[in-house]
């Protein structure tokens, strides 16, 4: 399963979850031995913990996330056409 996300790694968060949303942050992330849980940072966000244990911070709720993987029908969860 693969989530397409826009993503900054934690240590480079803002507080403005518009400014994460740029084509340079949109990753492609393979949920083989990944984690997702909401941010303790912020309640917009949500936390992918990989296998190599950098965190990412996503611009999306954890239940956001957990619904676009749900209704996945080809093993990738991609985001909304947006011109990136």
């Amino acid at each position: 399963m693969f989530l397409e996300v826009y993503a900054v790694k934690r240590k480079d968060y803002t507080d403005k979850t518009g400014i994460s949303r740029t084509c340079e942050n949109r990753r492609l992330i393979e949920l083989t031995g990944a984690r997702i849980r909401s941010s303790s940072l912020f309640p917009d966000r949500a936390e992918i913990i990989l296998p190599s244990k950098s965190t990412l911070l996503c611009a999306g709720t954890y239940e956001t996330l957990v619904q676009r993987m749900a209704k996945a029908t080809n093993g990738i969860a991609r985001l909304e056409e947006d011109g990136c």
